[in-house]
């Protein structure tokens, strides 16, 4: 075995490869995370249903159209563009782009040229959607909080921020100007959780 091969081996078998990434040689998570990692999936995936469920029940819109009319209520002029919409609420502009023509056909939002670049489009709230906007969020908080909020105490609720941060690397959306102002918010450094 040349120097080289011995290298390779001996990173392979300290866990470490090439690029000095850890390399697995035997299971991928330890129990702890494979629980954080399920526990968050399974928890959002629960979320998100029982809120959509909701969501129809209380005005007959899904939850990301509910989301939709949020964002743009929340907006300057309550539009946003399009590309931002889709962004903020699916992952594929066509389907934020499906999501805005429905709620275009329910006379909800327009969609408009921007002035300043004619290929960009705007979606704008309509008074009718002004209207039904205060009955999906009204409708929103209150399963945010039956489904998900109430469940957590005040500390838990601060963790979670902390760890959304910190996981987004600081790029989780900071709240609108209809959020209230945050409380306190509590030591969570490893030091202080001992």
């Amino acid at each position: 075995m040349d120097s080289a091969q011995a290298s390779v081996a001996a990173s392979q078998s300290t866990g470490v490869g090439n690029e000095g990434a850890s390399v697995s040689t035997a299971d991928s998570f330890t129990p702890r995370e494979l629980a954080a990692w399920r526990g968050l999936l399974e928890v959002h995936a629960y979320v998100l249903h029982e809120l959509d469920v909701q969501m129809r029940a209380a005005h007959g819109l899904t939850l990301s159209q509910s989301e939709v009319l949020i964002i743009l209520d929340d907006a300057p002029g309550q539009r946003a563009r399009m590309a931002e919409l889709a962004k903020e609420v699916l992952p594929s502009s066509s389907g934020g782009t499906s999501l805005v023509a429905r709620l275009e056909t329910l006379g909800y939002v327009t969609r408009r040229a921007a002035t300043d670049d004619r290929r960009g489009l705007y979606a704008e709230l309509t008074a009718t959607g002004q209207q039904v906007v205060r009955v999906a969020r009204a409708a929103y908080q209150e399963g945010v909080r039956s489904v998900f909020l109430d469940r957590l105490r005040a500390a838990d609720q601060v963790a979670l921020s902390v760890i959304s941060t910190r996981v987004s690397g600081g790029h989780v959306r900071a709240p609108t100007q209809r959020d209230p102002p945050p409380g306190p918010v509590a030591d969570t450094s490893p030091r202080a959780c001992r």
